[in-house]
């Protein structure tokens, strides 16, 4: 049996790791639940980065994979940071599954192998990783080294289609490229899971594969508000008198004339390539990073410009300016690559200058203040390239100095309605929340108490309540129900009752670590003060996390049974939380209008709210449809739930149109 199966995981209630980690977890655990054919095999998650894509991906194979898994990265600067997650073998203490406690027991953590292709005339070397790759129960590569250019290296011609159960994609807006569908079109995974921080391409292929898709997302607004990331603020050097010369007529022409005879795209080109507009930016990051080390002194700046040369001189224009200042660009050898951007994390250089090679995966918080000195015609590299800005400086408070990202660019580089984009985004973060919380109180009531819809009365109406002062709201039948196969029906006789069972339970998790941590600090210490050698300590502490994981796995199944039927509702609530959103944002409907009430069959005449409508009427067809409560629904029950729900917004859409 797979080691993913026979492993069991400390997920629930685990206080080292992030909640959108556990949520991301068990919306795919409650995806396939629901879904088991075929078709739905592909699943999206949108994760913004920093908020902990990676040790989702370390959690994902325990529970869902039935043999070995392959992750896939974009490319080589991300497939070494997965990797130093990853990797058992020669860092097991680095791990994510170790740094988190996911996995007690180290001699239980997944043997995982960085594919890096081998020499093709090599007999030798070949027949070694094919050795490597048999013994692995997870392996890490980049596209390239899957389906490049070499057939004699590539992992397809090694391996055969069922050679891995599950694949990882990271930063899946890559993954309907040609390269990568080529791939998920070979490999015969039971389970493509795609996770991305930036849910749209370029070239507008699509990324879903199905209607149900992303099966979690969790915004950058929700990340900010949790205080998961940085925020970010902005500034733009603004010019006073700007002229311009175009070479080719000769004519010379002030600001609003280049715009009008020669075009903005003309004018925001030549603003990113010229000395002096990009120096005021330059002295306006120094000074921000000058203020901000004086709380901080490790902060740094990621500067972005436009191809290799304009990336030398924009090198040459920091140093001008008194920072020290590298760059990275494809024309480097890896080895130059690699050594700059070690020397960049261990603080070597003020400033990193890069093209797009710092794009996806790298992590390092220091960076703080973004410096732009190209102009960005679309979203998602605009989006990438603040998003290396905005992992949290953790030990800092949040709202300090210190975890703020600094956005600086030229006025006239034409990015403010790319700016807008996250302008909004907190205040957007904290309308989520609410909105989250208010539909998770909605789907907790029988039907028939479904009064709690956000409403504004009539005025003169007289409501029942207002004649009884005690009226009575809780059903008998309802309390304490039990359903046989252990899915549904947990319930208590107090309100919260369960909620404070499920938090004992998650509390018992959280001293089974904390008592393990103190066994082996104790350890530790007999090993300094000599009672015993290092080979002794090791052995006590391998021998006292075995019999840890043991315990856990032995209660683990019983305790999942438990709270899969919780699982798999929550995952429904956020899920058509976040339709509900999506739908909103391109329906003539607004959340708070009142036209469903007004226009549709009204089921009281109480005005209930668009957003209110639309879950009050879904429940009822619901309701009528299977005399089913939710706390009795079953995952396949689930299935048809998400079926119907996104058959009620496509009928929305048709009866009232989109923006």
């Amino acid at each position: 049996m797979s080691i993913f199966q026979t492993t069991k995981p400390l997920i629930q209630g685990n206080p080292n790791l992030y909640s959108p980690q556990i949520d991301a977890y068990q919306a795919a655990i409650s995806h396939y639940e629901e879904f088991s054919d075929f078709k739905y095999r592909e699943s999206l998650i949108v994760m913004p980065t920093g908020s902990g894509k990676t040790g989702v991906m370390a959690m994902l194979p325990f529970g869902l994979s039935n043999g070995r898994v392959l992750i896939i990265t974009p490319g080589k600067i991300v497939r070494k940071t997965v990797f130093k997650e990853f990797d058992s073998i020669t860092n097991p203490e680095d791990t994510f599954w170790y740094k988190r406690k996911v996995i007690l027991d180290r001699s239980k953590f997944p043997k995982s192998y960085l594919y890096q292709g081998f020499n093709s005339k090599d007999e030798e070397a070949k027949q070694q990783t094919l050795r490597k790759l048999n013994l692995s129960d997870i392996v890490i590569t980049n596209i390239h080294k899957i389906i490049g250019s070499s057939e004699d290296v590539n992992l397809k011609e090694l391996v055969d289609s069922n050679f891995f159960d599950m694949i990882i994609i990271d930063e899946a807006h890559h993954a309907a490229a040609d390269m990568w569908q080529k791939t998920l079109d070979y490999f015969n995974a039971s389970k493509i899971i795609k996770l991305t921080a930036t849910p749209f391409r370029s070239d507008n292929l699509k990324i879903s594969t199905h209607e149900y898709d992303p099966i979690f997302e969790y915004t950058l607004a929700e990340a900010i508000e949790d205080g998961l990331l940085k925020n970010v603020v902005k500034a733009e050097g603004i010019p006073g008198k700007l002229n311009f010369h175009d070479p080719k007529s000769g004519q010379n022409y002030s600001l609003e004339e280049a715009k009008r005879k020669l075009g903005n795209d003309w004018v925001n080109r030549t603003i990113a390539m010229d000395e002096a507009c990009s120096k005021q930016v330059i002295n306006h990051t120094k000074e921000i990073l000058e203020l901000k080390r004086k709380s901080y002194p490790k902060h740094q700046v990621l500067a972005i410009t436009c191809n290799d040369e304009h990336a030398q001189l924009v090198t040459s224009w920091f140093v001008d300016c008194g920072l020290s200042c590298t760059y990275v660009s494809s024309r480097l050898s890896p080895e130059q690559i690699e050594i700059r951007l070690n020397d960049f994390a261990n603080g070597q250089y003020d400033v990193m200058v890069s093209i797009q090679m710092l794009g996806e995966g790298y992590d390092n918080p220091n960076i703080s203040i973004v410096s732009i000195f190209r102009p960005f015609k679309t979203l998602s590299p605009y989006a990438q390239a603040i998003g290396r800005g905005l992992r949290r400086i953790h030990g800092q408070e949040h709202n300090t100095v210190n975890n703020f990202c600094n956005v600086v660019y030229h006025q006239e580089l034409g990015l403010e309605k790319l700016w807008h984009y996250y302008k909004s985004q907190e205040e957007y973060g904290e309308k989520l929340k609410k909105q989250v919380e208010e539909l998770s109180q909605q789907l907790s009531f029988a039907f028939d108490e479904i009064g709690f819809i956000e409403k504004k009365p009539v005025l003169g109406k007289i409501h029942s309540a207002d004649l009884d002062p005690n009226p009575i709201t809780v059903q008998i039948g309802s309390v304490s129900s039990y359903s046989s196969n252990g899915l549904g029906a947990q319930d208590s006789f107090t309100t919260n009752g369960y909620e404070q069972f499920k938090h004992a339970t998650y509390n018992l998790i959280i001293e089974e670590q904390q008592l393990l941590q103190e066994k082996i600090e104790k350890i530790n210490d007999m090993e300094r003060d000599g009672f015993i050698d290092k080979d002794q300590a090791n052995l006590l502490i391998q021998n006292l996390e075995s019999t840890t994981q043991e315990q856990h796995n032995r209660s683990f199944d019983e305790y999942q049974k438990l709270i899969l039927s919780e699982t798999i509702r929550k995952d429904f609530t956020t899920w058509m939380h976040s339709k509900l959103d999506s739908f909103f944002r391109t329906s003539v409907l607004e959340k708070e209008g009142f036209e469903l009430h007004e226009k549709e069959n009204s089921i009281d005449n109480d005005r209930i709210n668009n957003i209110g409508y639309i879950v009050r009427n879904f429940k009822q067809g619901l309701y009528s449809t299977t005399k089913k409560h939710f706390s009795s629904y079953l995952p396949e029950d689930f299935a048809v739930a998400k079926k119907r729900f996104l058959e009620k917004l496509d009928y929305y859409f048709s009866q009232y149109g989109q923006k």
